[in-house]
């Protein structure tokens, strides 16, 4: 698993060779950013709104993945699932937008420059990819995912990989704070 460490090494050393730097430094230095850096209390509200978000987001796509390994909601169809969790995942992650674009005013040189956070934002633009793709497929062929409600192991391995992923996001964010820039 080294590998990993020196893939992420390698990204902040490629990170530094690029614009951010210079931008982080100019983003620091505006009006906005010395507010939420100094004021006690936006950073400290902004990060506990991004945790919850992160939570319902998380839990929301626990459950239809759930329902798609059968474990929960098996008394609802998959388009039940979707038009009842769905919502939470997509206000969710515009939350988790907002609350971030806060988050990056307030400290920009150490979520810019840190290869966690890159990491990171690509894997949330997968999956959200993920659930597009997957809301859609549920739109179109309703009965199908209904005739299938036993899920075929491809699906199941689907369904254990989005939830792998986003575990990793999570860590990610928490590996941030810990993770030089």
């Amino acid at each position: 698993m080294s590998w990993i460490a020196d893939l992420m090494v390698a990204l902040a050393h490629w990170l530094a060779t690029t614009p951010l730097p210079e931008f982080a430094i100019w983003l620091s230095k505006t009006r906005v950013s010395a507010l939420v850096d100094s004021s006690f209390w936006i950073a400290e509200l902004t990060q506990t709104t991004h945790i919850l978000a992160v939570a319902g987001t998380f839990v929301s796509v626990l459950m239809i993945n759930f329902r798609i390994l059968r474990l929960a909601g098996t008394g609802q169809s998959m388009t039940e699932m979707l038009d009842r969790y769905a919502p939470w995942v997509w206000w969710g992650l515009l939350v988790l937008l907002t609350t971030g674009l806060i988050l990056i005013l307030g400290e920009p040189a150490r979520e810019l420059l840190n290869p966690c956070f890159w990491t990171k934002m690509v894997l949330v633009v997968i999956a959200s990819l993920v659930a597009l793709g997957f809301q859609a497929s549920v739109r179109r062929h309703a009965e199908l995912w209904t005739a299938t409600s036993q899920g075929t192991l491809a699906v199941r391995i689907g369904a254990g990989a989005v939830i792998l992923l986003w575990c990793v996001i999570m860590v990610l964010g928490r590996w941030i704070a810990y993770s030089p820039s």
